[in-house]
């Protein structure tokens, strides 16, 4: 076997009533090819099938965006604590999901210095782009450019007779996108970023109109610190055709001791609401406040958090949620066993509950699990999952049974389930297998 030898992984799973995937992965140094096939036996307008090639210096098939190609499209749209201020901005090939949307092709010079290609999205809208990353750092590169064509379809014949927000009239649109950061590490004693990401976009029957986002972020063994404010004009246009959402963001969030064993978080937000309706009495806002903590060992894993966010109308009215969730996951030797709680409230009536409980059993060469979820919303539903493999280094084989679609567990609730067993049960078999040359 060589130093970089060809790794190939083939995988296939068939599930019931008639579903059939099967994937094929290889990859050497940077080159990767990639295969997808789904079947739906049932529904054949759901099939899909997709081949990918990914090398330093082009992309093609199955795709996945990152960085500005991500904010340009929903602007204001990500927290102080989002990767994606961090991300380079280009296009790459999609190995996660089985089924992407996008597909197109990417070429560019090794490093992702500069990149050009064309790709269509889920709603079929032709994008072309340009974009460049320089100065590459801990978190991130330190200049992204985006230039970017798209033709996303009018939106006029809407059925909406008071739409809430103006209606897409067609055409080109031009977006120019920019991000910037600033390191100071070394006066910092952590890694240390404060930054700014804008895009202005425009087209044949829209007007100008842009957005920018403000974001800085320091980390070291005590702190973990994100900042956030951005603003968005209610004239901007995404390459999808759609106008934004938010006219403010500022979000902040702070955790205690990142790396260590018990590291308590802090997180708060506030987003002003788009207005298109001039007789509207007052802005519409939410506003977030978050909290809670997480204590880490190599066999124990505590978490409890909290979220409380308030709705303001824009006659005034103020609506309230509440949320709860805490999780124990406990591992010993093979074994592991875990358990998840949350619950909603709307005003002071509880909303939703959820319970789930899972355990795992990993012997030498094999694994089984067992998971079962309870949901109350407002009655109770029933849902799980439970497995066995066969589990090796290069191979990886097994069956499963899972309750897919939540069942009562009413009488009412197994007479469904006796009349259409299909439509609540779904059997499995799967395999992986890792191929070195």
């Amino acid at each position: 076997m060589g130093e970089n030898p060809v790794s190939a992984e083939i995988s296939s799973s068939a599930a019931s009533p008639a579903y059939l995937a099967n994937r094929l992965f290889a990859q050497y140094d940077d080159y990767r090819l990639l295969f997808v096939s789904l079947k739906d036996f049932d529904e054949p307008e759901k099939d899909y099938a997709a081949a990918g090639f990914d090398s330093p210096w082009l992309t093609a098939g199955p795709l996945k965006t990152e960085g500005l190609f991500r904010e340009i499209f929903s602007p204001l749209g990500y927290s102080a604590g989002s990767p994606v201020f961090a991300e380079s901005s280009r296009l790459s090939l999609n190995t996660a999901s089985p089924r992407s949307t996008r597909k197109g092709l990417w070429l560019g010079l090794p490093g992702d210095y500069a990149a050009l290609g064309a790709y269509t999205d889920g709603e079929d809208v032709g994008h072309a782009a340009a974009s460049v990353n320089f100065f590459k750092g801990k978190r991130g590169p330190l200049l992204s450019g985006l230039l970017m064509l798209s033709r996303p379809p009018g939106r006029l014949d809407s059925d909406d007779w008071f739409p809430e927000k103006p209606l897409f009239p067609g055409g080109e649109v031009y977006h120019a996108a920019f991000r910037g950061q600033i390191p100071f590490d070394r006066f910092s004693g952590g890694v240390t970023r404060a930054g700014l990401s804008s895009a202005l976009g425009f087209g044949e029957r829209v007007a100008p109109a842009a957005y920018y986002t403000l974001f800085a972020s320091h980390t070291d063994k005590t702190w973990d610190i994100r900042l956030l404010h951005g603003a968005a004009d209610k004239d901007y246009v995404s390459p999808s055709g759609k106008y934004p959402t938010y006219l403010a963001s500022r979000s902040a969030s702070l955790k205690l001791f990142p790396r260590g064993t018990f590291v308590p978080y802090i997180g708060a937000s506030r987003e002003l609401y788009q207005v298109y309706k001039p007789t509207l009495a007052r802005r519409p806002e939410s506003r977030r406040l978050s909290g809670g903590a997480e204590y880490r060992t190599k066999r124990l894993s505590l978490r409890m958090g909290g979220e409380g966010k308030t709705e303001t109308d824009s006659d005034g009215r103020r609506g309230r949620e509440r949320s709860l969730s805490a999780s124990v996951l406990y591992k010993t030797g093979g074994g592991s066993l875990g358990a998840e709680y949350s619950a909603g409230w709307e005003e002071a009536l509880m909303k939703r509950r959820r319970l789930a409980l899972r355990a795992g059993y990993s012997p030498k060469d094999w694994d089984f699990a067992l998971r079962v979820k309870g949901e109350w919303s407002p009655d109770l539903r029933l849902s799980g999952k439970i497995s066995a493999a066969l589990d090796k280094p290069d191979l990886r084989a097994g069956l499963a049974a899972e309750v897919a679609k939540a069942l009562s567990p009413q009488p009412s609730g197994f007479e469904a389930l006796r009349e259409d067993p299909w439509n609540y049960l779904s059997l499995s078999v799967f395999f992986r297998y890792k191929l070195n040359f």
